[in-house]
């Protein structure tokens, strides 16, 4: 299936993300100059793990618009290519159709883009040539993957959950209801819903696999990034999905502090410099109050990190569900990366040498951090499915 890109593809570089929908790149053939460009970046997605500074884009010119004049098609990830226009996936899905390249869909055509219902707007209602049959299908562009295994989303999605509980009430009156999931990572082999990110959206995703259908496909795209070349079928173990969806593992902290701290707790002084940190605690039950928790600003002080949050800016939680206890493990891991650590902080019950984990500079800048979180939240998993 060859896309029709009607705009000419120009290599740039990620420089920074300005809001959700605005990044800053420096244009491939321009690297000479100290000139940066504006690009629209039509993903509302986190995109951590992607958009690092000096990644590969694939952008496009906005002739029309002086302050944003290109549109960022899509990223460089490893050797392939991931597709960030969301907007695009809809109309390659429906090509892909067309022309009965998705097994799953042969003999059926698109009838109809942008379909109303009582409940909604979906994205495609195809029909059977053969049988008349009618699908209401609802597609979600995943760009969120690990080696072997996908998630949706990256970032919490109130609408997609309101379109799982829209599609079951509708697979309920009668209709053939279905949410496609469109993975940008040929190498991939499992999906499941990010129960890490979104835990009420993973909820409903169980809730609903019996009345609609919930499939996953996978696009290999040609270097050049303009025909989809070959389109996998990727499974969902939905076995794996209720075993590890409770409100319970370890979770990262992740903070500035911006003066130096001397804090005394418990007859021990902790000093604390200024820079990055990052916290690493677990809650085997009630893992989103913890977290929860952790982030308010009144409360009683009992935890070594109760007290040094008092003085912390910029708190990112990172929450990583698991049936296991993983916390020490995690937090030697996160040292390995770290510049040093605070000893014995929030360590009391354990042997490790410190929870604590000191960085000169933002962890998000770091891209073996991101594949830190992506080794806990997604790769550990494949280990469960051998």
């Amino acid at each position: 299936m060859k896309y029709p890109f009607l705009f000419p593809k120009i290599s740039a570089i990620f420089i920074e993300r300005v809001n959700r929908f605005v990044v800053k790149i420096k244009i491939k053939d321009g690297l000479s100059r100290s000139t940066y460009e504006f690009a629209y970046l039509p993903n509302p997605g986190r995109l951590w793990e992607l958009l690092l500074e000096g990644t590969e884009l694939l952008v496009f010119p906005n002739p029309k618009n002086s302050k944003l004049p290109y549109t960022v098609l899509a990223c460089k990830k490893r050797e392939n290519y991931v597709l960030l226009h969301t907007h695009l996936t809809n109309h390659i899905v429906s090509t892909l159709i067309e022309k009965e390249m998705i097994p799953i869909y042969k003999g059926f055509q698109v009838e109809k883009k942008e379909t109303m219902s009582a409940k909604g707007r979906f994205d495609l209602l195809l029909k059977n040539l053969y049988s008349q049959e009618k699908i209401l299908l609802e597609i979600k562009t995943c760009t969120l993957f690990g080696e072997k295994m996908a998630m949706f989303p990256d970032a919490e999605t109130k609408r997609g959950q309101r379109h799982l509980v829209e599609l079951l009430e509708l697979s309920k009156k009668g209709y053939q209801a279905e949410m496609l999931f469109v993975i940008m990572n040929p190498e991939v082999k499992y999906f499941l819903p990010a129960y890490h990110i979104d835990f009420n959206f993973s909820f409903w995703f169980l809730r609903v696999k019996e009345e609609i259908n919930l499939r996953a496909i996978a696009l290999t795209w040609d270097p050049t990034f303009t025909e989809v070349t070959r389109i996998n079928l990727v499974d969902i173990p939905f076995a794996l999905l209720e075993q590890e969806l409770k409100d319970q593992g370890a979770y990262l902290l992740v903070f500035k502090i911006a003066q130096p701290v001397n804090l005394l707790i418990s007859q021990k002084t902790f000093s604390i410099k200024p820079g990055f940190y990052i916290y690493v605690g677990s809650a085997m039950q009630g893992l989103a109050a913890r977290i929860k928790r952790h982030l308010r600003k009144n409360k009683k002080l009992h935890w070594h990190i109760d007290y040094l949050l008092t003085y912390a800016h910029s708190i990112v939680p990172i929450p990583i569900r698991s049936s296991e206890k993983i916390e020490c493990a995690l937090a030697s891991d996160v040292g390995k990366l770290s510049e040093g650590f605070v000893p014995g902080f929030g360590a009391t019950d354990c042997k490790c040498s410190s929870h604590l984990f000191y960085f000169s500079c933002s962890p998000f800048q770091n891209p073996d951090f991101h594949e830190l979180i992506i080794k806990y939240r997604i790769d550990r998993l494949c280990s469960y499915l051998r």
